[in-house]
């Protein structure tokens, strides 16, 4: 069963759907505050089945978004069809200690996840979105 949101008018995506989006794409987009300021950059992530999960460089202003709320989004929009969908993920991302969690560390490594601008990226973050929600456009014939 589907609704739409009666504020925007778009349809509400399902918490499974939200998920199966997630997974079926590498590229978000991370909105924060840092030093006053709201930041915006794209990131490549992998989904490891309760959290996003995104490297960066130690020191570089995402990395000082560890443990204050973000908002990423990740999208898909076919212009030609009027349609597409939008999940957005809020919470705090936490930085992966690979010796305070040596398991959690070696799973996500296994994850082969390699940052698309190369470099070490040293820092692992992960984001359980609390909430995670989606809306999808279809095209409305008249």
């Amino acid at each position: 069963m589907t609704y739409n949101d009666e504020t925007t008018g778009l349809e509400v995506v399902p918490l499974t759907e939200c998920v199966r989006y997630l997974e079926s794409t590498e590229v978000a987009r991370v909105a924060f505050l840092a030093d006053g300021n709201l930041q915006l950059y794209p990131i490549n992530y992998l989904w490891d089945g309760e959290a996003l999960v995104f490297r960066c460089d130690d020191g570089s202003p995402l990395s000082q978004a560890e443990g204050f709320e973000v908002v990423a989004e990740v999208d898909h929009i076919d212009s030609r069809s009027r349609e597409g969908w939008s999940v957005v993920a809020r919470g705090v991302p936490v930085a992966v200690d690979p010796e305070a969690t040596p398991e959690l560390a070696g799973r996500l490594r296994r994850l082969a996840l390699y940052p698309w601008t190369g470099g070490e990226k040293a820092t692992w973050l992960r984001l359980i979105p609390a909430p995670l929600t989606g809306r999808r456009i279809r095209h409305q014939t008249a």
